[in-house]
């Protein structure tokens, strides 16, 4: 292939990969609405005139616009339409569950905590939930505590904590934006996406990802006017680079690990090669090492240069269950030079049933207290938004 052919292949593959990361720079997704019009605003989350109706922000307008729907309440029979004999005539009863509720086991409504409107029927003994937006999703960002050692993290669109915190009096500007589009991304099965976030989950100004770097807005992730999107080969020549903070290579130490083996795999993939196991490198948005490394049978806690948080480790076969939160919060306490009185469990996570001089009380997997003055025999996981599906 000739020169000239090469830099028009290459000038061509980078207008294809800049075609596709539009979505990732572009702010806003727009709402697909039956209405001509649409939706011109979406108010306020108010509670309905009638009892056995409920908050939904599909529920006009061919789904596009906001307003009260039929169903049936948290713990009700469902999967059959039921009648109710009156005075008068017979009245018809919702038959589906209220939004945020889902027919479950036994055929009673329960709660979906993958939509935030499952907020709405929590029991009045879990004092803590994640906020909604507007349009009724799970917000971004969720805070906890006081304003002085109060702390925010990013949640995704189902309502789980992701990369992403700060202290909650300086949370003024995160918006928790490139954490979530990558959650999304991850969600929708992209993981050889490279958007760097900084850790309280906002994006670093400078981004590469499918062969297109660009220089970003910290908040929203769109292009930075006045400046151009390049291919990926010409990314120190952005305004926004910085040789001594962005090295000579976009991908950071863990990173390169990471996507070498997601490459691999699809190789083998595409060979038909589908029984090849792997032992994943995990790595956090910021492009640090992940909560925790396996070697052979078991899984240890690390900080974010990768060193062990001992002596905090679990089998392969209770992974799942590990979050390693309160064994990072003990360093990350220690290095803020602030107190932290809670105890950890053998895999890391936060003791459920703490004590403190005398007095027991549960907390959440965060660390914050969600129930005061219990005893030995509290289940903690009843006080627990998400803990259990009601």
């Amino acid at each position: 292939m000739t020169p000239a052919r090469i830099k028009s292949w290459r000038f061509q593959a980078f207008l294809a990969n800049l075609a596709l990361i539009g979505p990732i720079i572009s702010a806003q997704k727009v709402p697909n609405c039956a209405s001509t019009l649409g939706c011109f605003s979406f108010p306020a989350i108010t509670s309905c005139p009638n009892p056995d109706e409920f908050w939904s922000p599909t529920a006009v307008l061919g789904g596009c616009c906001p307003g009260c729907v039929r169903g049936l309440a948290l713990g009700t029979p469902c999967g059959t339409s039921t009648t109710t004999e009156t005075t008068s005539d017979a009245v018809e009863t919702p038959s589906t569950c209220a939004p945020g509720l889902v027919c479950g086991v036994g055929s009673v409504c329960r709660l979906n905590t993958g939509d935030c409107l499952s907020t709405h029927h929590v029991p009045d003994s879990i004092q803590w939930v994640p906020q909604c937006d507007s349009r009724g999703r799970y917000a971004p960002k969720q805070c906890r505590g006081d304003q002085i050692n109060g702390r925010c993290f990013c949640y995704s669109a189902e309502g789980k904590r992701i990369f992403g915190w700060s202290w909650r009096n300086r949370a003024q500007r995160m918006t928790c934006a490139c954490s979530r589009r990558r959650a999304d991304l991850e969600a929708e099965g992209r993981f050889d996406m490279t958007l760097h976030c900084t850790p309280d989950g906002n994006y670093e100004q400078l981004q590469c990802d499918q062969g297109v770097c660009w220089c970003a807005d910290s908040e929203t992730g769109t292009q930075t006017a006045g400046t151009r999107a390049v291919p990926e080969e010409l990314w120190s020549l952005l305004p926004c680079y910085n040789e001594t903070l962005h090295g000579v290579q976009y991908l950071r130490r863990c990173e390169s690990v990471a996507f070498s083996q997601i490459l691999q795999r699809k190789q083998f993939i595409i060979r038909g090669h589908r029984d090849v196991t792997f032992t994943d490198t995990l790595c956090e948005y910021d492009g640090s090492h992940g909560r925790y490394i396996i070697e052979g049978q078991e899984a240890a806690c690390t900080w974010h240069d990768g060193t062990k948080l001992n002596p905090y480790k679990t089998s392969l076969r209770t992974l799942s269950a590990m979050n390693c939160n309160c064994a990072r919060d003990e360093k990350l306490f220690m290095l803020a030079g602030r107190k932290m009185a809670l105890a950890c469990e053998g895999n890391g996570n936060y003791v459920p049933l703490q004590s403190r001089n005398g007095e027991l009380f549960c907390v959440d997997p965060d660390g914050y207290v969600v129930a005061e003055n219990v005893s030995e025999q509290t289940n903690c996981e009843q006080y627990i938004f998400g803990a259990s599906l009601m």
